[in-house]
């Protein structure tokens, strides 16, 4: 019986985590893996940043792990290979992803990038 609850608490968890991502207009997915190094230094370079500045005001960042992401991939979206990519989306419309991570200059960059051309 516990472990029949503990699958679908789970079940009920990435079902939310799925609504949460189809749902919103604009956002900045975070797809992850608890494994994955360069997620855990992103997380300690600008994770705790990222929800103080001007761009997550318009893209409140959502953290999703890969394989949940690619279990229950949004309509519009492609499946993810590597970890962590972000996919910024803006109007239910994908509008550019960042693959991977380097170091913090190299993210902002890529982050302005993005949001000049779109």
């Amino acid at each position: 019986m516990k472990s029949f609850f503990k699958i679908f608490l789970f079940i009920i968890l990435g079902f939310c985590a799925f609504l949460k991502i189809a749902l919103a207009e604009n956002q900045l997915i975070m797809v992850t893996d608890k494994h994955c190094i360069f997620c855990i230094v992103w997380e300690k370079e600008i994770g705790k940043i990222y929800p103080k500045t001007e761009t997550a005001k318009t893209f409140p960042l959502n953290r999703i792990e890969m394989k949940d992401f690619n279990k229950n991939t949004p309509i519009g979206l492609k499946k993810v290979n590597v970890t962590p990519t972000f996919i910024f989306i803006k109007n239910k419309k994908e509008k550019g992803r960042i693959y991977g991570y380097s170091n913090p200059e190299m993210f902002w960059w890529r982050i302005d990038e993005i949001l000049e051309i779109n």
